[in-house]
C-alpha cells in the first residue's frame, strides 16, 4: 500500500518532499509540520475447536474467494487484543476469549498491513455465520484446508497441518 499526503493537515499548505530523520518525508514549507507515515497494524485469530480451524471465505479483495483466518485493522484507539476480539465477531459471529500471542508477521504479501499481530484464542459462544467481509465461515480439519491468503494465515494454518504448532 503507498501512503501519500499532498496538504498540510495543520494549515493546509501544499507538502514538499523533504530529508527529515534519516528519510525523504512529506514537510510543510509553511509551518515545518511533518508527515510520518504510521503502519497499517491487523490482527489475526487462530481458533481451534475439535481439531478443526476457523477459517473464513473473503468477500472482497485482496484476495477475494481464498480463505483466511479471522482478520483485521486494529482501531487508533484500540488494544490489539480487543482488535482481534472484535474481528472475530463481526466475520464469524463467534465470541472468543484470546489465550495467547502467538507471533508478529512482517508485511510478506498483498495483504494491506504492514504488521500483523497473531492471537490464538477459543470460542466462548456465538453461533458461526459469515459477516462484514466474509462471505463464507466454517471449520475444516487439517487434510481439507481450502486454498488460503495472507502470509500469516497460510504459516500458521501449514504449521498447524504439518504437526508444528504448540
Amino acid at each position: 500500500m503507498s501512503r501519500i499526503a499532498n496538504y498540510c493537515p495543520n494549515c493546509g499548505h501544499r507538502l514538499e518532499w523533504q530529508q527529515q530523520h534519516g528519510r525523504n518525508r512529506p514537510v510543510c514549507p509553511s509551518c515545518q509540520h511533518i508527515v510520518y507515515f504510521d503502519p497499517k497494524v491487523a490482527v489475526v485469530a487462530f481458533i481451534l475447536q475439535d481439531d478443526r480451524l476457523l477459517l473464513v471465505q473473503r468477500d472482497i479483495d485482496p484476495g477475494k474467494g481464498k480463505w483466511a483466518l479471522p482478520a483485521g485493522f486494529v482501531e487508533y484507539d484500540e488494544a490489539p487484543l480487543d482488535a482481534a476480539i472484535r474481528e472475530t465477531l463481526e466475520e464469524t459471529g463467534l465470541h472468543i476469549e484470546i489465550d495467547r500471542l502467538l507471533e508478529v508477521f512482517p508485511k510478506r504479501d498483498d495483504g494491506l498491513a504492514d504488521i500483523i499481530i497473531a492471537y490464538e484464542g477459543h470460542v466462548v459462544g456465538g453461533i458461526l455465520q459469515a459477516a462484514d467481509d466474509a462471505a463464507d465461515a466454517r471449520w475444516f480439519s487439517a487434510d481439507e484446508l481450502p486454498e488460503l491468503v495472507f502470509y500469516p494465515s497460510i504459516t500458521l494454518a501449514g504449521r498447524w497441518r504439518d504437526g508444528l504448532f504448540e
